[in-house]
Parts: structure tokens; sequence; C-alpha cells
């Protein structure tokens, strides 16, 4: 299985498609469910009535027969498509290119673990604490994309507890011309900083996000 798109909610879907194709950068598709598809070099953004959130995540699989039963994802709604994706074209200077990672929150790493890398046999990139922040975090990849379970080091009171989605962190070429273009077209957009990863830079996008937590990272050691 490989990961194919996220899928968040609007009230309003024509005024959240204006607003992701000036957030993203380019023109929107019409996805196979009958949603909106902004389809990107890595992952897609796929807009769709309901409360506005991060609702979901979309994986490619060979035939629905691979499909896990949906209540197999500790909270999570996780769905499974057997279209391929339209490639996507090369970015323009200043839009968005890829999906970097979604955060998701969990009180189970170690159920994480069981469940993405021994049952669907997603690569573990990454598991490494952090005690300076009180954090583990466990990295998934996924097509190029990074699923990020965060998780105190403390355990959970209630390790059973739903994982839950958390935001979503997009790659871009430059962020300086794609923060200029978002402010051009009014959206507020935080100052550049440096990032957590030694060598990026990235700045949080602070509106007209449907209410979803995002960042943009300049990252100079990815590419594609």
């Amino acid at each position: 299985m490989e990961f194919d798109s996220v899928q968040i909610g609007a009230t309003d879907v024509a005024e959240a498609t204006q607003a992701y194709g000036q957030l993203l950068g380019i023109a929107p598709t019409r996805g196979d469910s009958g949603g909106v598809r902004f389809q990107l070099r890595r992952g897609a953004v796929e807009i769709e009535p309901g409360a506005a959130g991060l609702h979901g995540i979309r994986f490619s699989i060979a035939s629905n027969a691979d499909a896990l039963p949906a209540d197999a994802f500790h909270g999570l709604r996780v769905s499974c498509t057997t279209a391929a994706p339209t490639p996507a074209g090369a970015p323009a200077a200043g839009s968005i290119e890829a999906i970097d990672h979604v955060v998701i929150h969990s009180p189970n790493l170690d159920r994480a673990i069981a469940l993405w890398r021994d049952r669907l046999g997603v690569r573990l990139a990454l598991d490494r604490e952090f005690p300076g922040r009180g954090l583990r975090i466990v990295f998934f990849r996924s097509a190029g994309v990074t699923l990020e379970f965060v998780g105190a080091l403390t355990p959970a009171s209630d390790a059973k507890a739903p994982d839950v989605f958390n935001g979503i962190a997009y790659r871009v070429g430059s962020l300086e011309l794609c923060r200029d273009r978002l402010l051009r077209a009014q959206l507020d957009v935080s100052p550049i900083r440096s990032g957590q990863k030694a060598g990026t830079l990235v700045a949080t996008v602070r509106s007209a996000t449907e209410g979803v937590p995002t960042l943009l990272i300049e990252d100079p050691s990815r590419t594609g």
C-alpha cells in the first residue's frame, strides 16, 4: 500500500476549494469519489463536505482484498483506492510541491508500530525519544510522505484511547517565494523561522486551512 491523499472537510466546499487553490498554488481536478482533488507531486489534498478539519487519509492498494476493516486504525479514518493517481506536472515557482508529513497524536506508539509496520508493511523510518520535549516520535514513510506519530514519553493513562489527526506539513522549493505569494493573496502566514530539523526553514499558515494546523517546510535535503 502507498500513501495517496488526505481528506479535508469543509462546510462550504466551493469556498474551501478556492482557499486551497490559493494555498497550494495549483488548480483542482475532480476526484474519483466526486470530491475536489489537488494532485501534488507527492500526495494529494481532497476537499469533501462536512465539518471543517482533517478527516482522513487514503492509500492506494493493488486490490480491495488488501483493505483492512475501518475499525482497524485505532480511531483514524483510513480508506483505500485501487485507482492510480494522475501524475502532477512540475510545480510553478512559489507553489506547494508535496505533502511532507501528516501529524497524528497517539497514546500508544507501540500499538501504532504493530499496525503500520508489522501488519501493513509501511516502512518505519524513525523511532526516537526527545526527553527535553517529553515526546517520542515515530515516522512511517510511504510514497515519499511521512506519517508522523507523536506521543508522550510518560505512558498515557488510557493506552486504548484513539489516535487523532493533528495537522499537515507541506514541502516547498522556496519558502520565501511561497510565503510572498500567499501574503499577496491575503493569507495569514507567520515569519520564516528555523525548523526542528537542521538546515530546514518553516512557516505556519494561520488562515484559510479549514482549521487544519498547516506548516510549510523548505528542506534542501529532500527533492521531488
